[in-house]
């Protein structure tokens, strides 16, 4: 269930919680995803809105339409959802977190530290 917040319309959050399907390997490629009615009725919301996120995901080659199967995740759909999250956080995440480290006296060599301490070989 997806707990919607006032700063996103309604169809943003709903593609964002089915890129995060993708990503979590819940939705698979070549699978079929669900209805624009299962997902209106589990998300408590109205069908339109559901129609509208799957546009968009349609739109983004994410998910197309199988005549007698309904929607069916494309094979690249992890790779095109991984692109698209990395170009945000390249040119939307990280410029406002380097912007963040000006103001507190955060180098690159720090930054790195943390990151080699904090992530490992991740």
């Amino acid at each position: 269930m997806i707990e919607f917040s006032d700063n996103k319309p309604i169809y943003r959050q709903i593609v964002d919680h089915a890129c995060n399907l993708i990503l979590d390997g819940r939705w698979e490629p070549g699978q079929r995803v669900p209805s624009v009615r299962e997902l209106a009725a589990e998300l408590g919301v109205n069908t339109r809105t559901v129609l509208k996120a799957m546009e968009e995901l349609q739109d983004s080659g994410l998910i197309f339409s199988k005549r007698g199967m309904g929607f069916i995740l494309a094979a690249d759909a992890p790779e095109i959802v991984k692109d698209r999250l990395r170009r945000e956080f390249f040119h939307v995440s990280l410029p406002r977190i380097v912007s963040e480290m000006k103001k507190l006296g955060i180098s690159a060599d720090m930054l790195t530290d943390w990151i080699e301490k904090n992530m490992g070989d991740n």
